[in-house]
């Protein structure tokens, strides 16, 4: 029996990341100037926001096997987001647009849909069998769907 092929990648959101790091920087000194405990606490609260969404959003690890997609998210690999190959009801390659959207890491909309996208580019969106979506920016997106066993028939695969 042949060995199952396994897609693995890491994504990383560079501009965010210094984003977030410059937060996390301006949040502690001007919580250390400031007289004010209220403006204290608030700088506080802002500066574990930043360092949380620094270690969660800028960087994911993307592995796809033949049981479907792992998403490991940010420097720890936590939290992970699993789908499992037998609820993806419809698998497309997209490109993300350079829009604000695509470059903002980790999000849902309303329409009951996961952006796990810290670049743009190529992409792969999953449609689920519960109506869910999922997109995940990965380099290639086609390898990700021949080591699942999907086979696609869009532009890119």
């Amino acid at each position: 029996m042949p060995a199952a092929m396994v897609y693995t990648c890491r994504a990383t959101n560079w501009p965010v990341l210094w984003i977030d790091i410059f937060g996390v920087v301006l949040a502690t000194y001007l919580g250390l100037v400031s007289y004010s405990v209220v403006l204290r606490f608030l700088f506080t609260a802002l500066m574990i926001i930043a360092l949380v969404k620094a270690i969660v959003e800028a960087s994911q690890r993307v592995s796809a096997g033949p049981d479907g997609l792992t998403v490991n998210l940010g420097a720890f690999g936590f939290p992970r987001v699993t789908v499992a190959r037998a609820n993806i009801a419809r698998a497309e390659i997209v490109d993300l647009p350079v829009t604000l959207r695509s470059r903002w890491g980790t999000y849902w909309t309303r329409k009951r849909e996961w952006f796990l996208t810290p670049n743009m580019g190529p992409a792969l969106r999953l449609t689920l069998a519960s109506g869910r979506m999922v997109t995940v920016s990965m380099p290639e997106p086609a390898a990700a769907l021949a080591a699942m066993g999907i086979i696609t028939t869009d532009r890119w695969g």
